[in-house]
């Protein structure tokens, strides 16, 4: 019996020795797979990987809140809002009556621009351009006029004494007189936007933006000739060109959005004290119906420009909205993100309506009260990318 004992005994060591050995060499066939990039291993606790993201089962992201708030990711809660029909299309910007003038040439000669593009800020009395008459047949027009001026001033001053006397005749005392005042009108309209070594100045009578230069540097003009177009840029006009078919609700139409090919930035009519001048009626051989609006210019919005305009009609029934910055889109299908808790996304397919330019109504997908990250979804788009498949579990 005692040997029978003594025998289970070393077979009890001898699988203990076994089983550690099979420890031992799981471990190390682990570490060389590691070693050849097969199994990335983490210490215990460290499931998220370099980025602090984790895998978190189909199409969920976990991401730290630290991690958020430095991404800058906002969720808000989405609920039903009012929401007008939006009717698509385009336009152009222009300047409301009266705030607009041109500056003309004073003097026929050649034209040096001064240092401003369209676009530029000008002041009132800002040089526009210097004209000079120096290379031109004829001489410097404005010497020209100028001894013309004195000359004809001497002579009506000397008229105008000896007719205390009459030694001449009131006649020619009024011929003297009329030829005096034609040469200082002359002389001073070339004065009056100033003068330079250059020649004369062609300034702004008004201050404000540089909408149009008609002339190009070294050009020759005539006197009278249209130098450039400046607008005060107070009020603006918003002209949209709308397509027959939206015909039967051209007069439900008060309210729009538009973004200009120039920058990122969507306006609202609304916001820039914006009102609707009229509804036009289009002319024969034309499908497209003009509809005005005016709105005090707060930012920078360049007349002449042509815009992407989102016209708001009647209101329709009230839509679950969310931005547009909270919409990705991944080969035509689009997505949003939603906060399932502090640190868990989901990414959820959306269907969506036809946006203002700023918001958008989603058709499915969403339900009120669903929290939904309206800034720096795309960040937790990369982050979803980025994201290591760890097996993470996270339980609601």
């Amino acid at each position: 019996m005692r040997k029978i004992y003594i025998l289970m005994a070393l077979c009890g060591v001898i699988a203990g020795c076994g089983k550690g050995v099979s420890k031992r060499a799981a471990g190390h066939e682990s570490a060389k797979e590691h070693d050849h990039g097969v199994i990335e291993a983490h210490e215990p606790g460290d499931e998220a990987g370099e980025h602090g993201e984790k895998g978190h089962g189909g199409d969920e992201i976990v991401i730290a809140p630290q991690k958020q708030a430095a991404l800058g990711v906002r969720a808000d809660t989405v609920r039903f809002e009012e929401f007008a029909e939006v009717i698509p299309t385009s336009g152009e910007i222009v300047s409301a009556n009266g705030d607009e003038m041109t500056v003309v040439a004073a003097s026929a000669g050649i034209v040096s621009l001064s240092n401003i593009a369209e676009g530029s800020a000008i002041l009132k009395g800002g040089k526009i351009a210097t004209i000079s008459t120096k290379e031109i047949g004829g001489g410097d027009q404005l010497a020209r006029a100028k001894s013309a001026y004195e000359t004809a001033k001497k002579e009506y001053e000397r008229d105008e004494a000896l007719l205390k006397d009459n030694i001449v005749s009131e006649s020619h005392y009024d011929q003297s007189k009329m030829a005096y005042e034609n040469a200082k009108a002359e002389y001073e309209a070339l004065l009056a936007g100033g003068v330079s070594d250059k020649g004369i100045v062609a300034s702004s009578p008004i201050g404000g933006f540089v909408k149009s230069l008609l002339v190009r540097q070294g050009e020759y003009v005539e006197i009278g000739q249209a130098i450039a177009v400046v607008s005060q840029n107070r009020k603006l006009q918003l002209r949209a060109d709308v397509s027959e078919k939206y015909y039967d609700k051209i007069a439900q139409i008060s309210d729009a959005t538009f973004k200009a090919s120039y920058g990122n930035e969507t306006y609202s009519l609304k916001n820039l004290g914006g009102r609707l001048l009229s509804h036009g009626r289009a002319s024969a051989g034309d499908y497209y119906i003009p509809v005005t609006f005016e709105f005090d210019n707060r930012g920078s919005i360049l007349p002449g420009s042509y815009v992407e305009i989102f016209l708001k009609a009647k209101p329709l029934r009230k839509a679950l909205v969310v931005p547009l910055s909270a919409v990705v889109e991944e080969q035509g299908v689009h997505y949003v993100f939603v906060k399932m808790d502090e640190d868990c996304f989901d990414k959820r397919e959306v269907k969506l309506g036809q946006s203002d330019g700023i918001n958008v109504p989603v058709l499915g997908g969403l339900k009120e009260g669903e929290m939904v990250v309206n800034e720096g979804a795309i960040k937790v788009k990369l982050a979803s990318v980025s994201a290591a498949p760890a097996g993470h579990n996270h339980n609601h």
